[in-house]
C-alpha cells in the first residue's frame, strides 16, 4: 500500500488524479513485474488495465478497486511494455470465479427504449434518472440478468440490465435478494425497495440499488 502511495504522489504532476472512484470488472489477463500485478479488466464499457501491490489473481477473477491515479503512455521498465493508459488502485477486493458465459453476460449496445419494459415498469434509465424521487419506493423494472454473484455480505446481487442507460453508456441496476431463482440470461421482472447513496461498507457504495427484491419470470 506504501509503494501505490508513494507512486501515486510522484506522477500527480503528469496525470490526473481521481480520488475514491470505486470500479469492478473481470480479470482477462495479468502480468507480474517490480513488485505490481497488473490486471487487464473487462467490464460493461471497455478493457482496460490496472496496476496494484503484488498480489496472485486468477484470470476470470471478479475484482472490485478504489482508483488512485489514471496515467497515460506508461512504461514499465521490468515489463519492457508500455501502456496507452493504467490505473494504479488500492483496495483490492476478489469475490468470486467467474466464468464469462456463466457468471457474466453483459449488454454493451445502447438503445433508446427497453424492449422489455412493460406498462407496469420502469425502464433502467428512468430508475437512473429519478432514483432521488424513488427513493423508499417500491418498483418494477424487466430487463435481463447479466450478473449473479451469490452469498456476498449475506445476499446475492443480482444485475440487471435492458439496454437502456445515461449519458452514452448502458446502464446496469443491482438487486439484492436473500432467495433469488434465476440466472445470468434471464428475462425478469424484478420488484423491490429502492435505495439511493447506500453503504454497505467493504466498499459497496451505490447511487441507487434495489432491495429485498422477488423476481418473476
Amino acid at each position: 500500500m506504501k509503494k501505490i502511495k508513494f507512486l501515486v504522489v510522484a506522477l500527480l504532476l503528469m496525470s490526473r488524479f481521481v480520488a475514491g472512484d470505486i470500479y469492478e470488472g473481470v480479470v482477462v489477463d495479468t502480468l507480474q513485474g517490480g513488485g505490481y500485478t497488473y490486471l487487464h479488466i473487462e467490464d460493461a464499457k471497455k478493457k482496460y488495465w490496472i496496476a496494484v501491490e503484488g498480489v496472485l489473481i486468477e484470470k476470470g477473477m471478479e475484482v472490485r478497486f478504489t482508483e488512485e491515479m489514471r496515467v497515460k503512455n506508461f512504461e514499465s521498465k521490468s515489463l519492457h511494455k508500455t501502456f496507452d493508459e493504467i490505473v494504479f488502485a488500492s483496495n483490492l477486493q476478489y469475490r468470486t470465479k467467474a466464468s464469462t458465459s456463466a457468471n457474466l453476460a453483459l449488454i454493451t449496445e445502447l438503445v433508446k427504449h427497453s424492449p422489455y419494459q412493460q406498462k407496469d415498469t420502469v425502464s433502467i434509465a428512468e430508475a437512473l434518472n429519478d432514483r432521488v424521487k424513488l427513493a423508499g419506493k417500491t418498483i418494477k423494472i424487466r430487463g435481463k440478468v447479466v450478473k449473479f454473484s451469490q452469498n456476498i455480505i449475506g445476499r446475492n446481487w443480482i444485475h440487471i440490465q435492458d439496454g437502456t442507460g445515461i449519458e452514452n453508456e448502458v446502464g446496469r441496476i443491482v438487486f439484492t435478494s436473500k432467495d433469488a431463482n434465476v440466472k445470468v440470461g434471464d428475462i425478469v421482472t424484478a420488484i423491490g425497495v429502492v435505495s439511493v447513496d447506500k453503504n454497505f461498507g467493504s466498499g459497496y457504495i451505490y447511487k441507487i440499488i434495489v432491495e429485498d427484491a422477488t423476481f418473476q419470470k
